[in-house]
């Protein structure tokens, strides 16, 4: 099959990018090894008290069910069911499990987005541990309750935004508490860290007292908050949030049993005190990074970016790369929300009808106006220095095209 745009990733930036190619006049097809439609949207549904008053639900699974109509309204081919496993030329994307044996192209969109980060802990290979990202979507999408009493491992954003999504759904939540020390989640998972990082979720905050009171307390004093917090005083959605306890084992013989906390110090060292708590479930969660193996493949360089969540392709603000033809929208440019994975998918599809000479119902530049209002009205921030890293990316991205 010959089309115009092949997108591998059918998830928010993706769709939103294909629904803008075909809108203009371009065929476009969109590949994914996912069963259906939708990506990380298909297990979002959670409050936005910052969008319009008859805007607030996010209901991730109606927005991708959307945009996958009108994307095959418009012609769009959509391969489900089908992993890609080799991109060559300009451009031929050979997969595989499909009737289809290869795509061909005159310019290539990588929307692969992002993946989730492993969290070893003792026992975390028992049948009852899954991660943040199976439990949202197995809440949000196939309404199946992951246990009768979880303990969510880990406190971030993502896990704070799916522990209120699944206190939401009628599951209970027992707690949240940090994970361990080690290696592989590395120096920023302390509880004064973790303070930190809450002024980027307080904006969930169904009360709008309760945001700005909480967003001024995490960022004025992280300290005081975190050495306080050692008598449990947090709760949200009347979860316990342990930010002084850490989840170093967990227990069970054929399955989860329970889980072994630790009391930890503001630096996150041992500092008391061991108990048990019964649980049939635990989620963990580390953290995304970009999905990126599809770029390296096309010969894009990489650009390790911690500030993004990981190695990242060097690209531009408009969604383009130094290969010729080659393009990259959502996650795998640095982890965000899906509003702006949206807002970026049409900005790499305004960039590709210019690229290709043809006129767009939206400017290279409105578009990036869009990314711009998208980040700066997100609920959360899943990364602290987000806009540092666009920044840092910017200015390689300046000096190698200075350079030719």
């Amino acid at each position: 099959m010959k089309v115009d745009v092949a997108i591998i990733g059918a998830g928010p930036a993706g769709l939103t990018a294909a629904v803008e190619i075909a809108r203009n006049g371009l065929s476009a097809a969109v590949i994914d090894e996912y069963y259906r439609p939708g990506g990380r949207l298909l297990g979002q549904y959670y409050e936005d008290p910052y969008a319009p008053a008859d805007q607030r639900t996010w209901d991730g699974k109606k927005e991708a069910d959307q945009l996958e109509e009108k994307a095959r309204s418009l012609g769009v081919h959509i391969f489900m069911n089908v992993t890609v496993w080799a991109v060559s030329g300009k451009w031929r994307v050979d997969m595989a499990g499909g009737d289809l044996p290869a795509i061909t192209s005159n310019v290539l969109l990588l929307a692969t987005g992002s993946v989730e980060k492993a969290l070893p802990v003792p026992g975390w290979t028992l049948p009852g541990v899954i991660s943040v990202g199976a439990a949202q979507t197995f809440t949000n999408l196939h309404h199946v309750a992951v246990g009768k009493k979880v303990m969510m491992a880990g406190i971030d954003p993502l896990s704070l935004s799916v522990m209120i999504e699944l206190k939401n759904a009628g599951v209970h939540v027992a707690g949240m508490a940090l994970p361990p020390m080690s290696s592989v989640t590395g120096k920023n998972k302390t509880p004064l860290q973790t303070v930190e990082r809450l002024q980027d979720v307080a904006g969930l905050a169904p009360n709008l007292l309760v945001r700005k009171l909480g967003k001024f307390a995490l960022k004025r004093f992280p300290k005081l908050t975190a050495s306080g917090l050692r008598f449990n005083l947090l709760k949200v959605n009347n979860v316990p949030i342990h930010l002084r306890k850490a989840i170093v084992k967990i227990e069970g013989e054929k399955n989860v049993e329970a889980v072994t906390l630790q009391s930890v110090s503001v630096d996150g060292k041992p500092a008391g005190k061991t108990e048990s708590v019964e649980v049939d479930t635990v989620c963990l969660s580390n953290g995304l990074y970009p999905l990126i193996d599809l770029a390296q493949t096309a010969g894009c360089r990489l650009v390790d970016m911690p500030e993004l969540g990981g190695t990242v392709p060097l690209h531009g603000p408009d969604m383009t790369t130094k290969v010729s033809g080659l393009f990259v929208a959502g996650n795998i440019t640095g982890i965000e929300g899906a509003k702006v994975a949206m807002a970026q998918g049409r900005l790499a599809a305004a960039s590709i009808l210019q690229s290709l000479g043809k006129q767009a119902a939206i400017t290279v530049d409105e578009a990036m106006t869009e990314v711009t209002n998208a980040r700066e009205k997100a609920p959360l921030r899943f990364l602290p220095d987000i806009e540092e890293g666009r920044i840092k990316m910017n200015k390689i991205w300046e000096a190698e095209s200075a350079h030719g």
